[in-house]
C-alpha cells in the first residue's frame, strides 16, 4: 500500500503576521524590522536573477552603478506597496518581494538603456557620459508641475549627492567640473556616484509621486 504524501504548507507565523499588519499601515518599526528579517534573502535571489541579464548582457551599465547600489533603496520602497500583497506566509512574501524588487530595478536598467541610447544618437563621443542629460524622471520633474516634489525628493539626499544632482541635472554641468567641485578622486567615481544617485531619485521620487495620487 503506498502513502498520499500531501504538500507541506508553511505554519503561519503569528509575529510574521503581527508585524506585516503594522507594517501595511505605516508602522515603520515594523518596516525596519521587514527589512532586517528579509532583505538578505531578497538581495541575493534578486543578484542571482540578474547576474546574467545585468553582468553578462549589459555590461556597460557597471560603468554607471552596481546594482547593489540601489537594491536596498527599492526594496524599502517596496515595503511602503504591500496593499497588493494578498498572502500569509513568510515564503510568499519573500518571493513577492523579490519578483517587485527585481522588476523595479529592471525598469531603473531600462531608464538608463534608454538615456545612453539617447546619448549616442545625440552627439557622437567616445564617451557618450560626457552629453548632456536626457528626458526622465529626474529631468522632467525641474520643469513641470512636479518641481515642488522634485526639491521635496532631493532634499532626502545629503548635501553632496544634492549639489552633484543639480550640477548634473538643472545646471547641465560636465562630469569634469563635478569631480573637481565636488572633490570625487576620477571622472569614473563621479559618474557611478551621479548615476547611483540618479537611480536612486527615480525610485524615491515615483514612490513619493505614487503616494500622493492615492
Amino acid at each position: 500500500m503506498h502513502t498520499c504524501l500531501m504538500p507541506r504548507t508553511e505554519e503561519p507565523d503569528p509575529s510574521f503576521e503581527r508585524m506585516l499588519a503594522a507594517a501595511r499601515i505605516g508602522g515603520r518599526d515594523a518596516r525596519e524590522e521587514l527589512f532586517s528579517r528579509f532583505y538578505p534573502r531578497v538581495e541575493r535571489q534578486v543578484h542571482a536573477a540578474l547576474a546574467r541579464d545585468v553582468r553578462v548582457g549589459r555590461p556597460w551599465l557597471s560603468t554607471r552603478f552596481s546594482t547593489g547600489d540601489v537594491v536596498g533603496e527599492v526594496f524599502r520602497s517596496a515595503l511602503k506597496d504591500l496593499a497588493r500583497f494578498e498572502g500569509s506566509s513568510e515564503g510568499e512574501f519573500a518571493s513577492y518581494l523579490t519578483t517587485l524588487v527585481r522588476n523595479r530595478l529592471l525598469d531603473i536598467v531600462r531608464y538608463h538603456e534608454a538615456d545612453r541610447r539617447d546619448g549616442r544618437r545625440t552627439k557622437a563621443r567616445e564617451d557618450n557620459d560626457e552629453t548632456s542629460p536626457h528626458d526622465g524622471p529626474a529631468t522632467d520633474a525641474v520643469t513641470s508641475e512636479h518641481r515642488e516634489l522634485y526639491e521635496i525628493v532631493l532634499a532626502t539626499f545629503e548635501e553632496r549627492e544634492q549639489r552633484l544632482l543639480r550640477g548634473r541635472i538643472e545646471q547641465n554641468l560636465e562630469f569634469k567640473d563635478l569631480m573637481q567641485r565636488l572633490g570625487f578622486g576620477s571622472l569614473s567615481a563621479t559618474r557611478r556616484a551621479f548615476y547611483g544617485a540618479q537611480a536612486q531619485f527615480v525610485i524615491r521620487f515615483r514612490q513619493r509621486l505614487a503616494d500622493e495620487t492615492r
